[in-house]
C-alpha cells in the first residue's frame, strides 16, 4: 500500500483502493447486515439526526468488527502518517444508507463533535486524528460516496451548528454554516471508492455525502477512529482527555 505523504500533507484526506485485507471484506458484510436486521442486538443502534441509522460501536456486540486485519493496517498507516507508535482506536460505527435514502449528511469537520452541542468555531485541528470510511459496497456520488475540500485541516475550525436532532444529545448532526459561503463549489472533489476500498480524513477536512440517489443499490459504510492521545486532547480542548473515550 503506497503512502503519499505528500498529498496527505497538503490535502488532508487520502482515497485508498483495496484496503479490506483479504477474506475480511464479506464477513464485515454479514456483520452488518446481522446487526442492521438486529440479529445481532447492538446497544448503539440509533438514528444520526434522527434521520440516518447510525450504529455506535458496533466491535462491541459483533466480534467481526472487533479483531481485524484491516483496522490493523489502519493503525500502521497512522502511525507512519503521525510518525510514532502512539496511535490507538478510539471508536467505530455503522453507518447505513439503503436504496433511495432521501437524508444527505452535511458538510462538516469531525473536530466539530469535541464539545456540544458544537465546538466553537477557530478552534485549532488536531493533526493527530484521523477516520477511515470503509466503503462495504461501490460507492459514488449517486448512491452516496465521500466528497471532500482539501487543505482547510490546518486552518482554524469553522462555524457549525445542529443540523437536526437534540443539540444534547450524542445522535445530533452537526454542519457546517453557510457552507456555500465556506466552501466554495469548484473545490469540491467526489470520492468514488470500489467495495473494499477507503477514504481516510484528518478530523479538520470538510466532508460530506450525499442521499442515497440509487433505486437498487446499498450504502453500508464501516467506519472507524484512530487517534494519538495528544490529538484526543487537542479535539476535546482538554488535558485530561481518556484515550478510550468517545468524542461527541
Amino acid at each position: 500500500m503506497a503512502l503519499d505523504r505528500d498529498r496527505w500533507g497538503r490535502d488532508g484526506y487520502l482515497v485508498i483502493d483495496d484496503f479490506v485485507a483479504p477474506g475480511e471484506l464479506e464477513r464485515l458484510r454479514t456483520a452488518y447486515d446481522q446487526i442492521l436486521e438486529r440479529e445481532v442486538v447492538a446497544l448503539g443502534d440509533r438514528m444520526l439526526g434522527g434521520v440516518t441509522r447510525q450504529v455506535m460501536l458496533p466491535a462491541k456486540a459483533h466480534e467481526a468488527f472487533a479483531h481485524t486485519e484491516t483496522q490493523k493496517r489502519a493503525l500502521a498507516l497512522a502511525r507512519a502518517l503521525f510518525d510514532t507508535p502512539d496511535v490507538f482506536p478510539i471508536f467505530d460505527m455503522l453507518i447505513d444508507k439503503p436504496p433511495g435514502h432521501p437524508h444527505d449528511t452535511p458538510w462538516h469537520q469531525d473536530a466539530a463533535y469535541g464539545k456540544r452541542p458544537f465546538t466553537p468555531p477557530g478552534q485549532r485541528m488536531s493533526l493527530e486524528s484521523m477516520q477511515f470510511w470503509v466503503a462495504l459496497d461501490d460507492a459514488d456520488p449517486e448512491n452516496g460516496c465521500m466528497h471532500f475540500v482539501p487543505g482547510l485541516h490546518t486552518r482554524p475550525l469553522l462555524p457549525h451548528q445542529v443540523a437536526s436532532g437534540d443539540p444534547e444529545d450524542e445522535a445530533r448532526l452537526l454542519g457546517i454554516t453557510d457552507p456555500d459561503a465556506h466552501l466554495p463549489q469548484e473545490h469540491r472533489v467526489a470520492c468514488p471508492v470500489r467495495a473494499g476500498g477507503c477514504t481516510v480524513h484528518s478530523y479538520g477536512t470538510p466532508h460530506y455525502t450525499p442521499p442515497n440517489r440509487s433505486a437498487s443499490r446499498r450504502r453500508r459504510a464501516w467506519i472507524f477512529n484512530v487517534s494519538t492521545a495528544r490529538g484526543v486532547r487537542t479535539m476535546l480542548g482538554k488535558d485530561d482527555a481518556s484515550p478510550a473515550g468517545e468524542p461527541g
